[in-house]
């Protein structure tokens, strides 16, 4: 009963004509387990519902299965038939690509539908199916074979259209004599027939390819035999098509713009209008591209290349920055046609627009959307990265990686640089150091030629100085002293860079480091700090003259006060350095007489005993290392 009731549902679904939803219902119900009276009408009627929406592909299942199970011989045959023609049509569905697994599938069906004794008139529709799949195909020759097998058994009502066959795959075959006798038999035999009125233009190609330089005569012969005004209208699109493949577009153009007003069928008035539009995108004209395709879609709304056009017109519009015209002709393709080939381009020009009217959110949507629909689409590696940019510039960290992440596995070469800069901001701004660190040391061994964010490179260069991770510190600061303009990073970074490399021995570096900060420094209290971590540079360097220098210098700058003491004690390492023991006792003392400073008097007096007890002054030193012990009895623990 259950069963019974969706079988109904269906039916009165269909009667009101909801027959997307009536089809999904019949499917349903075709499906159902045993007993099922209702599913050889199900199939069948689904099928039909599906053919008529376009559904080829579901509706090739339904023949199919249909002609698997039903009992009955003339169905079985009609079923087998009608899905042999619909895979047929399907042959050539990927830009007219062959498809090697949907030719076999309609070769067995209509030769199943062919061989049952009570096929009736399907018979002959499989028989002209078959040899209509061996020339879609490329059979030509076996097609050849099978006609002069069969010709003599085929039915009358078939033997024109396999005639004509015969004819086309000979001239495809490049045998031209024998091309022009089939089509001239097929006229002479079957002059009321279509078939021969099409063997008089399909002769006009076959001269085309045989002998080119003859076709222009061939056209005007044609024409002045006074033919139909549809078949006078063929043989100048012929010509039309003939200027177009010579890449003649602006005569092969002229040609296609009086064929709007030609007596050519319905397709062949599309195809002409819509090469009108490719003379005009070749020859780069926009007006004349929206022009030729807006006459397109609206002459022939319901022609299969429509979305195609729309796109093409989208295109132009964006072009002429009239985003809003062609964001309305990628909406209608996504909503109007969902199949359509163009679907996954609209969804990527759409988002590419409204990123360009700053429509950050849409972009967006757009490009999820491209992701969801075609998740393995050369483009989605651009989607990511426009994804994950946006969600940076709103603050959302984690969303952004994600989808940079993603943008740069998928296009190295092209994102890397760019996705990989937002990440380590991400990270940046996260505050997430190890996972910072890491990002950043891919950058610089993959990108040695593009510097680091500089803020990143000073937040983790004095981090890890803090921590007394020298060699870390150096590292990311040495790469943001190498940065000509660093922005608003302020100089300080180079005293910690000067004062790591210091700590690793590095002293070429640790002088190039102090010295262009103190280049830059206006600050008299940090540019005197610069020049006593200098001066040690120096003296760690054996250049006692520049720690001198450095010494006179802080002196000036600062007359008094605990710097000036350390520029006393830097005086004091001079006279160490040169070997001046005594001088340099005398300097050592004479900075513990005049400061009282537990950071200053308790290192003076040490280093003037140490200074003059190289010197051969023991007593003077043993009397100054008791006052230091004394004064400071725990400046030995303490350091």
């Amino acid at each position: 009963m259950a069963l019974s009731a969706r079988y109904f549902e269906a039916r009165c679904l269909e009667v009101l004509g909801r027959k997307e939803e009536a089809s999904d219902i019949y499917l349903e119900v075709a499906d159902a387990g045993n007993p099922n009276p209702y599913r050889e009408d199900s199939r069948w009627t689904a099928a039909s519902i599906l053919v008529g929406r376009g559904r080829k592909m579901d509706a090739l299942k339904q023949y199919e299965a249909l002609s698997n199970e039903t009992q009955k011989p003339a169905l079985k045959a009609e079923s087998a038939v009608r899905g042999g023609m619909i895979a047929l049509d399907l042959v050539q569905a990927d830009k007219g690509k062959i498809d090697k697994a949907m030719v076999d599938r309609a070769t067995n069906l209509l030769q199943k539908g062919r061989s049952l004794p009570e096929a009736g008139k399907f018979r002959a529709i499989a028989q002209v199916g078959l040899r209509r799949l061996q020339y879609q195909s490329g059979q030509y020759a076996q097609l050849l074979a099978d006609y002069q097998k069969e010709q003599e058994k085929l039915p009358e009502a078939a033997q024109a259209e396999v005639l004509l066959l015969a004819a086309n795959s000979q001239r495809q075959l490049g045998h031209a004599k024998q091309a022009e006798d089939l089509y001239r038999q097929l006229m002479a035999k079957y002059p009321d027939r279509e078939e021969a009125k099409d063997a008089a233009y399909q002769r006009l190609i076959n001269v085309y390819n045989s002998d080119p330089s003859a076709l222009l005569a061939e056209v005007a012969e044609f024409l002045a035999t006074n033919p139909t005004d549809e078949r006078a209208d063929q043989a100048k699109l012929l010509k039309a098509e003939a200027l177009y493949k010579q890449q003649n577009y602006t005569e092969a153009a002229s040609i296609y713009g009086e064929l709007r007003a030609s007596q050519l069928s319905p397709k062949l008035r599309a195809e002409s209008a819509y090469k009108l539009g490719l003379c005009h995108v070749q020859t780069k004209s926009i007006p004349d591209i929206i022009e030729a395709f807006t006459y397109y879609v609206q002459t022939f709304p319901d022609n299969p290349q429509v979305p195609a056009a729309l796109a093409q017109r989208a295109l132009a519009y964006e072009q002429d920055k009239k985003y809003d015209a062609a964001l309305s002709d990628l909406n209608t393709i996504l909503t109007k046609y969902p199949s359509a080939h163009e679907r996954e381009a609209a969804l990527q020009l759409k988002a590419l627009i409204l990123g360009q009217q700053d429509k950050t959110k849409g972009m967006v949507e757009a490009f999820r959307q491209l992701l969801r629909e075609f998740p393995k689409s050369s483009v989605a590696a651009q989607a990511q990265y426009y994804i994950g940019k946006a969600a940076f510039e709103t603050q959302d960290y984690k969303t952004a990686m994600t989808a940079l992440n993603a943008a740069r596995q998928l296009n190295k070469e092209q994102y890397y640089n760019l996705a990989s800069l937002r990440l380590i901001l991400c990270q940046f701004y996260l505050k997430d150091r190890p996972a910072l660190t890491k990002e950043v040391n891919n950058f610089m061994a993959n990108s040695p030629n593009v510097n680091a964010p500089p803020e990143v490179l000073e937040w983790l260069g004095i981090e890890y100085y803090n921590e007394k991770n020298f060699e870390a510190a150096e590292k990311y600061l040495s790469a943001l002293g190498k940065i000509d303009n660093p922005g608003g990073v302020k100089p300080d970074f180079l005293f910690y860079l000067g004062d790591a490399a210091t700590k690793l021995k590095n002293l070429p570096e640790a002088e190039d480091a102090f010295a262009k900060y103190l280049e830059i420094a206006t600050d008299p209290a940090g540019k005197a700090k610069v020049l006593l971590a200098l001066g040690a540079v120096k003296i760690g360097a054996h250049k006692p003259d520049d720690a001198q220098k450095i010494a006179e210098e802080i002196m000036l700058l600062q007359p008094e006060g605990r710097v000036n003491a350390e520029a006393r004690l830097l005086a004091g390492e001079v006279q160490l350095e040169r070997g001046n023991f005594d001088d340099a006792g005398k300097a050592f003392k004479g900075v513990a007489l005049l400061y009282d400073d537990p950071a200053i008097t308790p290192r003076a007096l040490d280093k003037a005993a140490l200074a003059y007890r190289q010197a051969g002054k023991t007593e003077e030193a043993d009397r100054l290392a008791r006052e230091l012990h004394e004064r400071y009895p725990n400046y030995a623990a303490g350091g």
